[in-house]
This record gives C-alpha cells, structure tokens and sequence, in this order.
C-alpha cells in the first residue's frame, strides 16, 4: 500500500492488531509511534509502540496494548532513535541546524571545535525546532601545536601549563561546553608540531573529568595515540592512518594487513578502558591517505568489541550535511553490520556528545525518533516517513 509522508495509519501492517484508521495530520503532545522498535541499544522489538508524551519517551510497550492515544505506524515501518552526527564543525544557527541537519533526520550533532563566538548559536536550542548541539569551544593546544598549524587561531585556546591547561577548562565549562577537546597530532611534515607536556594534558583532563566534562582527543597518528590514552582521553576522534616516529615513516600494518603490534596492544586498550574511536571515514576516503590503513584499525578494533561513534567531520573536503549516509556505508565497509552502525549513530554518538536523554529508546528520554519503512538500512534513512524532534512532529 502507497503511503504519503503525511499520511498516518494506526493498522500495523500485517498483522491486524490494530483498527484501521487514518490520522489527517501529527498528533500532538501525546501519541505514539508503532512498528518494530529499535531502541538503540540492544534486540529489536517488533510489534511495539513507544509512547509519548509531553516531549518525552514514558514507555515501550506492545502494541496492541495502546488504548489511550493516537498511534502513528508506517506500512512495515521501524522506530528508532534520531540519529545523531558526533563530528561536526563550522558555525551550526537554529535555522543552519534546522536546515541542514534535521530536516533529514539528524536530531543531534556534535560539534567538535569551533570559535568562543560560535557558542551562544550552538547552545541556543528551542524545543523541538532544531538539531541538539554539542559545544567543546576551542581546541585546546600547546603553543604552536595543532590546530593552529592548519586553522585560524580562534579555533584554539593555547595553554602552555597545567594550571593553564586546568583554567581553561573551567572557562570552557562556564560558557556551556559539554565537551572538552584537545589534540596529540605531530603532523605529516619532517619537523613534528608541539605537542603536550604529559602534566598538562593530565591536568586538562583531570579538570574536565572533575566538572563531569569527557575529553575527545584528535589523533591521526599513531604516535599520538599512547600520549593521548595515558592524558585519560575518553573519545579518540579519527581513526590513527599514519605513523611518524623519530623522523621515520613506519608502517601501520604488518604485513598480513593487521594493525601492527604496538598499534594493536593500544586499540586493545582503549577497549579494556572503554574508550570510545569515532573514525570520520567519510572525510579520510576523499584524502590521498584512503586505503587499508584507515579500515584495518576500525575492523580491528570492532572485532575486539571495541565502541564505535558515527561522525563524518562536516564540512572538510566536501563532506555533507544531511544524513551521514556515506559514513555509515564506510562504517560497513570496515565491518559494522547494520544493527552495530545503528548504535554507533545514536547511543554511543549520543555520549561521545554527552547526551544523556537523547540516543536511545526508553522511559524518561527525550522524544528524538525516527520512523522508517522497512529495516532502518542505509537507504531507508535518506528518507524517513517521519521525523519527530522532542515529541514535535517535523515531517
């Protein structure tokens, strides 16, 4: 049967457990959403409602129990999370947000550093108008290391002491910020970038971890990955591609294709430590670094049940807005199956972007969902029947 976006039945199809009648336009404040749940963490469930109200998710429960409001269920549809982009950057309006993110089915997004200037349009987020944002400000970095090589200088602020280092994090979190992000990055060039003293890098995090603040830690190489663990990163962002050491170029794979040894005792690591890796993919294939180095270390780590966030660090190298649909093919490509890069786009991107209501289907969380025909694959979520943002219903 031939629905329109608008149209909204209560007939699951299929299975005639509910009577068939048609909603003419979005319930408001209370309803439900009908089909098979997934709820972001852990199995489906087919044949389930989740419950709304007032904005916020009060139940999942089956569906044919539903008696006390309208139910929203799309022919053979799937309820899930909004899906969330965790690496974002440039400047992100209300309107921005609205248009570029959650008019596809992006209710959240992360930005990753951004100029001081930037953070009242991040942080200004009226109920169910506009994507979520997450703001960590500017990076923090020793003097002269990254990003300053590469970015404009307000795109950092430069600490040169612990006590610097632990200052700045405080003003970080005054203003907002719901992360804190700092860089072990040497650089690709004979002469390596500044980078952190181990002292401050531990005293940023210790700060950031006192106030409740995660840290994400950019690391493209390898080198900077053991420094970036030892400081108490909680998210390394990108996937480390390349290895400079002493002046020399070392390879990232041993000759069977795997990451090699000390490479791999690190990953090995952030999985007992439970750090989080969001790969960017997506902005790394369009680089002349694209090949094995960048999927060996993410199927890797993957396999040992390592975490995953999805991010596809918008706008470099032409990356897109909307539904980070080629990130999540590329997250396949190195491994995920479906139900794996469904987690890495909501649950675990919500708390790489400290989220703690949002990226998941259950009581008392925000109502960020997503209704889609079929199973949520890739190509159902370039078009969502239904996009519900804070219980307000968006399409």
């Amino acid at each position: 049967m031939a629905l329109s976006r608008r149209a909204f039945l209560t007939l699951l199809a299929g299975t005639g457990l509910l009577a068939p009648t048609v909603q003419a336009a979005p319930p408001r404040g209370t309803f439900a959403l009908a089909g098979t749940v997934y709820p972001g963490q852990g199995a489906p469930l087919p044949g389930h409602a989740v419950l709304v109200r007032s904005g916020r998710i009060e139940d999942v429960v089956p569906a044919h129990a539903v008696t006390d409001r309208p139910i929203v269920a799309p022919e053979n549809g799937s309820i899930l999370p909004g899906v969330i982009n965790a690496h974002c950057h440039d400047l992100h309006t209300v309107r921005e947000r609205r248009e570029r993110w959650l008019d596809h089915g992006v209710t959240g997004i992360g930005d990753a550093a951004s100029p001081l200037k930037f953070l009242p349009a991040l942080l200004d987020a009226p109920t169910g108008r506009t994507a979520s944002a997450s703001a960590c400000g500017p990076m923090l970095c020793p003097p002269g290391g990254y990003p300053l090589p590469v970015h404009s200088p307000e795109h950092a602020l430069s600490v040169a002491s612990p006590k610097e280092g632990a200052d700045a994090v405080r003003r970080l979190a005054d203003l907002g910020v719901r992360r804190i992000k700092i860089a072990f990055e040497p650089g690709s060039l004979p002469e390596a970038w500044p980078l952190f003293d181990p002292g401050t890098a531990r005293a940023i995090c210790d700060a950031a971890h006192r106030l409740g603040l995660a840290v994400r830690c950019h690391v493209e190489d390898v080198s900077g990955l053991e420094p970036a663990l030892d400081a108490g990163a909680d998210c390394i962002e990108h996937v480390p591609h390349r290895w400079h050491e002493q002046g020399a170029i070392r390879p990232v794979l041993d000759p069977d294709g795997a990451p090699a040894p000390y490479y791999l005792r690190l990953l090995e690591r952030m999985v007992r430590d439970g750090i989080i890796m969001t790969p960017t993919l997506d902005v790394f294939t369009r680089t002349p670094w694209n090949g094995p180095d960048l999927f060996a270390p993410v199927r890797a780590f993957h396999a040992m049940g390592g975490r995953i966030a999805l991010g596809n660090d918008f706008p470099y190298r032409r990356t897109d807005a909307g539904m980070p649909v080629r990130e999540m093919r590329l997250l396949a490509e190195a491994g995920l199956d479906d139900t794996a890069v469904l987690q890495a786009a909501t649950a675990t991107a919500a708390e790489v972007c400290g989220f703690t209501d949002r990226g998941r289907i259950a009581p008392g969380m925000a109502a960020d969902l997503l209704a889609v025909r079929g199973a949520p694959a890739q190509d159902a979520l370039q078009d969502p029947a239904h996009i519900v943002k804070d219980g307000v219903f968006i399409r």
